[in-house]
């Protein structure tokens, strides 16, 4: 969904700026990811903004690409991650100098394509028996069969889970839009439980990303999967959602997807399956 932020008159700030994204429904990530890019290139260029040129805009994006972050530069991974940021910057400060009616369109770096990793059937299941404790094994069995992202699990309330439809609310989303997500009739009995007491208004699941990750990743290891994070299970659902038949239309709702060539990255994981199915076949 493309904003319509129509174009700036006399007030070029970026307060201005940031308004007409409010007003355009932008969601709270597109909104902070605009200003800290706007202001990031205002600084650098330390003038007038319809005085910038396409050589600026280039300069700006060299010394985005030049500075260093808290990660390894030689970590591929990291590498692709920065790059992906740099260019979100871009297209962003992109955007604001056509609202201002600046017609520039410098250059912006190529991401590499991002290999996807995601779990099969038997490794979901000894990563969740690999979970000490009812609390982590319930957010990874609702991870895995919900595709929600692990921000989204843990900004949900207990008001948030309906268990009269096996389903959850999630409010703070990545673009903004309320959605829902199913999870099935065993996790449904473990939250109807875990739940049993605690305030409607309460956090779900008290813990940090931080502890999140390193309980995923402590309990790959005990059951031999290595370099696990939390959103490899979110690619677990979407390719165990391929494999068994969900059309891609109604994944692209459950994972929150605007654009369905962003769900369609699923197929090529379902590939090797393809194949081997072709040669019981055709022999």
């Amino acid at each position: 969904m493309r904003l319509e932020i129509g174009s700036a008159t006399d007030d070029v700030s970026l307060e201005s700026f940031v308004n007409s994204l409010i007003l355009a429904g932008a969601g709270k990530g597109t909104i902070k990811l605009y200003s800290t890019a706007v202001k990031d290139f205002l600084d650098f260029i330390g003038k007038d903004p319809k005085e910038c040129s396409t050589s600026d805009f280039n300069r700006w994006m060299i010394s985005l690409m030049s500075r260093k972050g808290k990660t390894r530069v030689d970590d591929i991974e990291e590498k692709r991650a920065k790059t992906v940021t740099v260019r979100s910057y871009g297209i962003a400060v992109r955007r604001y100098l056509k609202w201002i009616g600046k017609d520039i369109k410098g250059p912006l770096p190529r991401i590499r394509r991002k290999e996807y990793k995601a779990l099969d059937e038997k490794q979901s299941l000894s990563l969740v028996n690999a979970i000490r404790g009812r609390k982590g094994r319930l957010a990874v069995k609702l991870l895995l069969e919900t595709g929600m992202r692990s921000n989204e699990l843990l900004s949900l309330r207990v008001a948030d889970v309906d268990l009269n439809h096996n389903l959850l609310r999630l409010r703070n989303t990545k673009n903004g839009e309320e959605r829902v997500v199913f999870f099935t009739e065993d996790t449904a009995t473990q939250l109807r439980s875990y739940i049993r007491g605690k305030e409607p208004q309460s956090r779900l699941f008290d813990m940090s990303y931080q502890a999140l990750y390193k309980l995923i990743k402590r309990a790959g290891k005990r059951c031999g999967i290595e370099d696990l994070r939390p959103h490899i299970l979110r690619h677990t659902f979407a390719t165990m959602a391929v494999k068994r038949g969900i059309p891609l239309p109604i994944l692209q709702r459950i994972l929150g997807h605007h654009d369905i060539k962003t769900t369609q990255i699923y197929m090529h994981l379902v590939n090797d399956d393809a194949q081997e199915i072709y040669k019981k076949t055709f022999g």
